[in-house]
């Protein structure tokens, strides 16, 4: 690597553990307080619809952005507004102290002062998710700017590294420590990191004003239908975004009901539900030490069922027990599955999609491995509401993942023939010639 791209890729690294220690905090703080003002899961997989929503809606466009403008810019100002809406927060909450338990509730808000608090949490979660799309979106676009090719395996696999580390290792431990301070602590301090992530990218030297041409004269329209019908001639491509939104979709059913779950089942307090979040970030995090090496020893068609395989077995075990360090496992090897299957899919999917279309071939291809989350988080909390009206509370909050791990099977069991190597290669090869 470069000296000059070591030194932004360094910026951009600490810029990105900043804003993903925020993104931990917030991503356990936000549902631990939404449990304190109801309990039904309906209700609660409604939020994580909302946040992931974008994903069906807006990622196209966010696409045309990551083409448009300048990607470091946009880097800039979505987590500019992100620390304005964390801000919000801050006095929604600090003003609503009284009326929000500081535990697991028996009795749950009054019904106006729970509407108020539950409708600023629904616009919250879609603001936010909106943000989030147009980031990430931009944020995978910018690297291959940042870096060679030949040094994106690596690079991704210590952004990865760096994600798992700050945003669950040390960012559900730090909300559960923070939240037993106060409720609006947290916040306060998600802000702060966000400032600083702020800093760290403006920091980033190099011109990376994107090229005047005919892109700047064309609809909107036609330059999503550009990225559409070039992520469609792909065939490895199309086939991994489906793949990804598949488990996503039965993965995702997971989301909303992972609180109830540590909270009901597990037993746990806000302290000792993030350290169960320690298995999840320590499988991670030797997944992205591995990935590296795993993705030169082995060839990438094996690398995806391994990951597929990892997947469905941790999604599936906490549907057998209620020992919190065995589900602690289990996050820990879903994690590094889920890792492996990132930096593989991702590095192919850089080094394949040229850079005037990164954008908006990055934009397709999320909205196909992205889109069905909502729709997974709705159907889980939609399941869990069924299943207890005819089980007990217990086996209903269970069920999701005895789904996930059913379906994740039958996705391992079709990788070897329609990921196959002999594909990988010839699309390789198409590619580079």
């Amino acid at each position: 690597m470069k000296k000059e791209s070591k030194k932004n890729f360094n910026l951009l690294l600490t810029a990105s553990a900043f804003s993903n220690l925020a993104d931990g905090i917030a991503g356990f703080a936000y549902p631990w307080l939404f449990t304190l003002i109801t309990r039904d899961p309906l209700l609660i997989s409604l939020m994580t619809v909302l946040v992931t929503l974008p994903q069906l809606i807006f990622v196209l466009f966010a696409g045309v952005i990551a083409d448009k403008f300048n990607r470091k810019s946009i880097l800039i100002f979505s987590r500019i507004f992100q620390v304005l809406l964390t801000s919000s927060f801050i006095f929604l909450i600090y003003f609503n102290l009284d009326f929000i338990p500081k535990n697991v509730p028996i009795v749950e808000p009054e019904f106006n002062r729970k509407f108020l608090l539950i409708t600023a949490f629904y616009i919250g979660a879609f603001i936010f998710g909106m943000l989030e799309v147009t980031r990430d979106n931009a944020a995978q676009s910018f690297l291959p700017q940042v870096v060679s090719k030949d040094d994106l395996p690596k690079s991704n696999g210590r952004l990865f590294g760096i994600e798992l580390v700050a945003n669950n290792f040390l960012g559900a431990p730090i909300a559960g420590f923070l939240i037993g301070l106060s409720l609006v602590t947290p916040f306060i301090f998600d802000t702060v990191l966000l400032l600083l992530s702020v800093f760290f990218i403006t920091a980033i030297k190099g011109d990376f004003d994107r090229p005047k041409k005919d892109i700047d004269n064309q609809k909107t329209i036609n330059l999503i239908k550009e990225g559409v019908s070039w992520l469609s001639n792909q065939i490895l491509l199309r086939r991994l975004a489906i793949y990804t939104g598949i488990a996503n979709f039965f993965g995702s059913m997971q989301f909303p009901i992972m609180i109830l779950f540590g909270q009901e089942i597990l037993g746990l307090d806000s302290v000792q539900f993030a350290f169960l979040a320690y298995g999840g970030a320590v499988g991670g995090f030797v997944g992205s030490l591995l990935a590296e090496k795993i993705n030169k020893r082995l060839e990438e068609s094996k690398t995806l069922l391994i990951s597929i395989a990892l997947f469905g077995i941790g999604g599936f075990v906490p549907f057998i027990t209620s020992n919190s360090f065995v589900v602690a496992a289990a996050f820990g090897v879903t994690s590094f599955g889920s890792v492996l299957w990132n930096v593989q899919a991702v590095s192919i999917r850089q080094a394949l999609i040229p850079d005037k279309l990164m954008g908006r071939v990055n934009s397709v291809y999320r909205l196909l491995a992205l889109g069905l989350t909502p729709l997974g988080a709705l159907f889980g909390g939609f399941v869990v509401k069924i299943m207890e009206n005819s089980f007990s509370r217990e086996f209903a909050l269970r069920f999701p993942f005895l789904i996930c791990g059913i379906f994740m099977f039958i996705l391992f069991l079709t990788v070897p023939k329609l990921l196959s190597q002999k594909l990988i290669n010839k699309t390789k090869n198409i590619t580079m010639d």
